[in-house]
C-alpha cells in the first residue's frame, strides 16, 4: 500500500499546489456554443436575413404612427366625450372591444350627474373635454399605443388606450378597435 501512495504523491500534477491543497478540482471544460445552444433551422435564418433592416423597419412604424394620429384623436376623444358624460358608452360599442368598454362604463360619469357646481345655465350639457398632449407609438403593423391627456371643466384626466387593427384593411376609424383602455 505504501508504495501506491509513495507513487501518486511524486507524480506531477498539471493543479498548482495551492490548488492541490483544498482537494482535486477538475479544471472547467470550455464547450463550444454550437454544442450549448439549439440549432436553430437553416431555412429560418436564410429567409429572415435580407429583412433584418431596423432602420427600415422604425422608418414603416413612424409613418404609420403618423397616419394613426387622427384616428386616435377621434377615437380618444370620443372616450373623453363618454367620460365627461356628453355622450352614453353604449355609441362605441363598434369601436372599443368588451373589456374597454367595460372599463370605460365604469369610469364614465352617470347622466344626470354634475360636477362640481359652476354658474352655467340649467339649458346647459356638460363642457366638451379637449383633448392636448397626443401621443402615438406604433408597436408594429397590427398594434398601437396612444396616450392623451384631457382637459375637461372642473378635472384633467389622462388617457391611454391600446389600438389593434381589426382586418387587414386599410387604417381607417372602422378597422381600428381600442382593445384596452386606461383612464387616469
Amino acid at each position: 500500500m505504501s508504495t501506491t501512495a509513495t507513487a501518486t504523491a511524486t507524480a506531477p500534477s498539471p493543479v498548482p499546489a495551492r490548488a492541490r491543497r483544498v482537494g482535486d478540482v477538475p479544471a472547467p471544460r470550455v464547450r463550444p456554443l454550437a454544442e450549448v445552444l439549439p440549432a436553430a433551422p437553416p431555412a429560418a435564418v436564410t429567409a429572415a436575413a435580407p429583412d433584418l433592416d431596423p432602420h427600415r423597419d422604425q422608418e414603416d412604424l413612424d409613418r404609420l404612427a403618423a397616419a394613426l394620429r387622427p384616428v386616435a384623436a377621434r377615437l380618444l376623444g370620443a372616450v373623453a366625450d363618454v367620460l365627461a358624460g356628453r355622450r352614453p358608452p353604449g355609441h362605441l360599442d363598434a369601436l372599443l372591444s368588451g373589456p374597454a368598454l367595460q372599463t370605460l362604463a365604469r369610469a364614465a360619469r352617470p347622466p344626470g350627474a354634475r360636477g362640481r357646481a359652476t354658474a352655467r345655465t340649467p339649458s346647459s350639457g356638460p363642457a366638451a373635454a379637449n383633448l392636448r398632449g397626443l401621443r402615438v407609438c406604433a408597436l408594429g403593423p397590427r398594434a398601437v399605443e396612444v396616450s392623451a391627456v384631457v382637459h375637461g371643466r372642473d378635472r384633467v384626466r389622462a388617457l391611454a388606450a391600446r389600438l389593434e387593427r381589426a382586418d387587414d384593411g386599410p387604417a381607417d376609424p372602422g378597422r381600428w378597435r381600442v382593445v384596452a383602455l386606461c383612464p387616469g
